[in-house]
């Protein structure tokens, strides 16, 4: 059992956030929370990357790209793609594409802490033989970023996820050739998640960024650690890179992130 809820360190970065504000950097992303952030790009960006995720009962590799376009200046769209591959311990595995990520959000107050909303949804283009996908799923988030005196760089965010379940139930049954058979009724539902993440950006130089961030979920027993680099390269480029840690059993035990962002 990895159960291990930390409400108080995000209680900490929140008040550390609130107490120290200088100036700080917006053109570092976040990874965990990549969309739920509250700056708004002043150009078009793409990023390309993969994802591994390592379970007790196996592992899946997503590779994919995801990137935003300003809208408006207080305005920013996003979306997401992935192929992802499914691979257990014992027997077949399976791979297919995941579902399209639609999202945008808003900034509320461009001051020096900076405030957004937003909120996503997941058309269900993908596999459904794919664990989670081919889902409508839904939600709302607030974000905010809050530059600390030191060059450090506080985010947290804020929001309610809601998931697509669906539940098959057992009607009357039928005697088909000798065979007993029972009408069953497919039914959808919603599961509701509570999503709470905070993260610090540490500004190592001009070019290098460290990220450190954790994201819990009420549904699933989701809590997930992690801390990457991001590095700016002269072209104008970043090559980005994090591990993560799970601390709970819905999370990953172990999570790799590795991409290629452009602005555009």
């Amino acid at each position: 059992m990895r159960r291990i809820h930390l409400p108080v360190a995000f209680a900490l970065m929140f008040i550390a956030g609130i107490l120290f504000a200088q100036n700080g950097s917006d053109d570092v992303r976040l990874f965990q929370s990549f969309f739920r952030d509250a700056t708004i790009t002043s150009v078009p960006y793409g990023e390309g990357g993969l994802v591994y995720n390592g379970y007790d009962g196996g592992s899946v590799l997503s590779l994919g790209a995801q990137g935003g376009y300003p809208l408006m200046p207080e305005l920013e769209l996003n979306a997401a793609l992935s192929f992802m591959s499914y691979s257990p311990d014992g027997g077949d595995g399976t791979s297919g594409i995941s579902d399209l990520l639609v999202s945008g959000r808003y900034n509320v107050v461009p001051d020096n802490t900076k405030i957004s909303v937003g909120a996503f949804v997941t058309l269900p283009i993908g596999s459904d033989k794919l664990y989670g996908q081919s889902s409508m799923n839904f939600g709302a988030f607030g974000a905010t970023r809050h530059p600390l005196d030191n060059g450090m760089v506080f985010t947290g965010t804020l929001g309610l996820d809601f998931y697509e379940v669906k539940k098959f139930t057992v009607g009357d049954y039928k005697i088909v050739n000798g065979e007993v058979v029972y009408d069953t009724k497919e039914e959808t539902d919603y599961e509701t998640s509570l999503v709470l993440a905070g993260g610090l950006i540490y500004p190592h130089s001009e070019q290098l960024n460290f990220v450190g961030e954790a994201v819990l979920r009420t549904e699933g027993d989701y809590f997930l650690i992690s801390g990457g680099a991001d590095y700016k390269l002269q072209s104008g480029g970043r090559v980005r890179g994090a591990l993560g840690i799970g601390l709970d059993d819905g999370a990953p035990d172990f999570s790799l992130l590795a991409s290629y962002l452009m602005p555009f």
